[in-house]
């Protein structure tokens, strides 16, 4: 079943070359398989202009599978029965021309594996992934879910555009009503341009009454949903009049599918073959994706989709079998996770951003108080004050959530769909309508520096405590010795802030009583909605408020259904960030076998 939504990822791509590919005779399916993605596929990778390149292996249409509606044929004669597809996606119609034009050189390797290349063409707009709950969009093999391409001829006697919207208006938007559809992306074909030629061997004609006119690829988690589907009322629904726009559906079920370029640039299996990216992910080969590996296997020419292959000085990762750039720390990270505000007055602040802007609450917490929270948030203030021989909070003009007798922290998180809105208010303990007599209102102009936060979203499966650790390293070897992170235990100097172990670092809200004192009882998250977070605070080179997080368990599903709400409520499809990195990956890349994980 969808629990989230994946489709704003394609929404670059807006035309496709669309081809179903027949396998040449005399040679077994396996070994057209293998060409196909380790020999074939990394050529093909290395053309310009490319934005997506996924080969799709399908198995031959043997009926059975789709309910039938009279009128309309669900067989799919011996010569239409193809064995895979290659979508091309391009960003722009001048992109696909220039790939096109670089193409000749596939056209020598298509006689050793194909004996019919049918080429469809969308234009743009007309190539769309409505929904997509399938969290990996670069697959190199079995995806583990049921899905289907569908190929799709018009009725005879409706016109094309009267087609085009049975399908856009009516059975596209029936279809992805329903949660128990895990996948729809449609593509609204052209006419096959029979003017390339052909290959040796190689047909590249299909005659008119012969083309298809549309697909569909449709996904569920398994055949049980794949049938609940179509025995509800939301099936129903999407295929009423069916048989006056459709004359004939093939759907072809998917055994395979391969990523060589995606986001326009090419994948560790578009440089390697598919065979060997996948060798390298399940061993963790981080030393075959250095820059000296990738110059000795490439050569000194490096070409890819956009004209150079992204290189290990870039040091990549290999959590989806891309091959993607990053500066320093910046591959542990999947963007900023939200920005903080405090308020003075939460009531009117979650009006405002909920009924005025249309922001969608994601979780909450009130009462927020203790040690752990308040060495999180203001430890670099209180050892400045103890440097200057200042010890009480009320001449420091910060909140003291310590004791939870005096204040308390509310906060609210707001999911805008790419972006998460903090609501901070600190208020008096007990009584949740009286902000903290230190939170003054600052001038709002841009020549005032405001009490707000910028928090970074750390991928999951890296230690918190570890990534802490290394930040501020590479910090101070870059000469920023300002940038300080916050402990969760208290401290009373620089120096027992950095002797501190490193899993004092974060603060986690889930129980590990170790990090608690020993006269300090367990804490029981785990009816709590914020379960799952953890985070640190620290202060950027410019004393800039900062925080690293990251969202995991129970709390991640209160995101994820957060941006849900947004994107239904709004009609956008932004995608939530769920990068994960494997621990021995994470390790070898910064060869940290001394830091324990």
């Amino acid at each position: 079943m969808r629990t989230a939504n994946y489709a704003q990822r394609d929404q670059a791509a807006q035309v496709v070359f669309y081809v179903p590919l027949w396998k040449r005779k005399g040679i077994s399916l396996e070994l057209f398989d293998d060409y196909w993605r380790n020999v074939h596929g990394p050529v093909c990778a290395r053309l310009p202009g490319q934005y997506q390149y996924w080969q799709l292996h399908v198995a031959h249409n043997q009926g059975g599978v789709w309910p039938t509606i009279d009128g309309i044929d669900y067989t799919t004669p011996e010569e239409d029965q193809f064995d895979g597809i290659a979508e091309l996606t391009f960003k722009t119609p001048e992109d696909r021309q220039t790939w096109f034009q670089a193409s000749t050189i596939l056209m020598d390797d298509e006689h050793n594996l194909f004996r019919k290349a049918i080429g469809y063409n969308t234009n743009p707009g007309n190539s769309i992934t409505h929904v997509d709950g399938i969290e990996n969009g670069t697959p190199n093999g079995v995806v583990g879910v049921e899905k289907f391409h569908v190929l799709v001829r018009k009725a005879d006697g409706v016109s094309t555009d009267d087609f085009r919207h049975y399908l856009t208006d009516s059975f596209v938007p029936a279809v992805v009503k329903s949660n128990l559809v895990l996948k729809m992306r449609s593509h609204l074909f052209e006419e096959v341009d029979n003017s390339r030629p052909d290959a040796a061997g190689v047909s590249h004609f299909e005659p008119p009454q012969q083309q298809y006119q549309a697909a569909l690829e449709i996904a569920f988690s398994n055949r049980l949903e794949m049938e609940q589907f179509f025995a509800s009322e939301a099936y129903t629904a999407a295929v009423k009049d069916q048989a006056k726009y459709i004359k004939q559906i093939s759907p072809f079920p998917e055994r395979t599918a391969y990523t060589f370029v995606y986001g326009g640039q090419i994948t560790l299996s578009g440089q390697r073959s598919s065979t060997v990216a996948d060798l390298i992910t399940r061993i963790g080969a981080t030393n075959q994706i250095q820059e000296k590996i990738i110059d000795l296997m490439n050569g000194a020419e490096k070409h890819a989709p956009k004209g150079k292959i992204s290189t290990q000085k870039d040091k990549a990762h290999l959590s989806n079998g891309t091959h993607s750039t990053k500066s320093s720390l910046g591959h542990l990270l999947q963007g900023v996770q939200h920005i903080g505000v405090t308020v003075e007055n939460m009531e009117k602040s979650l009006e405002f951003y909920t009924e005025v802007l249309g922001g969608k609450l994601v979780v909450g917490e009130t009462e927020l108080v203790g040690d752990l929270i308040q060495n999180t948030l203001f430890q670099k203030e209180e050892l400045d004050a103890i440097c200057e021989g200042k010890i009480d909070s009320e001449r420091l003009e910060i909140p003291n959530i310590r004791s939870g007798k005096k204040d308390a922290l509310d906060v609210k998180f707001i999911s805008f769909g790419n972006i998460v809105i903090e609501l901070i208010f600190f208020r008096e303990a007990g009584n949740p309508h009286a902000p903290h007599s230190s939170v003054k209102s600052l001038p709002s102009h841009i020549g005032n520096v405001n009490a707000m936060h910028i928090s970074f979203n750390v991928k999951e499966g890296i230690d918190l405590n570890v990534f802490a650790n290394l930040f501020e390293e590479e910090c101070h070897k870059r000469g920023m010795n300002n940038v300080i992170c916050n402990r969760i235990i208290h401290v009373n100097s620089e120096a027992e802030r950095k002797a501190v172990d490193s899993h004092y670092n974060s603060f986690k809200f889930w129980n590990e009583p170790e990090l608690l004192a020993t006269d300090k009882p367990p804490i029981d998250w785990s009816k709590d909605p914020m379960e799952g977070w953890s985070l640190f605070y620290c202060k950027g080179p410019n004393g800039e408020q900062l925080e690293f997080n990251q969202v995991t368990r129970q709390v991640k599903i209160h995101f994820q259904e957060g941006l849900q709400e947004y994107n239904q409520a709004n009609n956008t499809f932004f995608t939530f960030p769920d990068t994960k990195v494997s621990q021995n990956i994470y390790e070898q890349s910064f060869q940290i076998s001394d830091i324990q994980f």
